[in-house]
């Protein structure tokens, strides 16, 4: 698993057109510093780009589908 912030990073694993209903790929380390953790390794479609995507990625389509603190 891989560490990002959320409020700096922008990753497709944390976006919301990233087809990852149950939030698999990701998971908290530490909320309150917008620290979480995902698994750069899952391959997921955009829906924006109807592309797949690694949660590595970025784009600028992004929008973070978690609450910033």
């Amino acid at each position: 698993m891989l560490l990002a912030n959320i409020k700096t990073s922008k990753k497709c694993a944390f976006c919301k057109y990233w087809y990852d209903p149950t939030n698999n790929a990701i998971q908290p380390s530490n909320p309150k510093l917008n620290l979480w953790k995902y698994d750069g390794n899952v391959k997921n479609k955009c829906l924006k780009t109807n592309l797949k995507k690694p949660a590595h990625s970025t784009c600028p389509k992004y929008e973070c589908k978690l609450d910033i603190m």
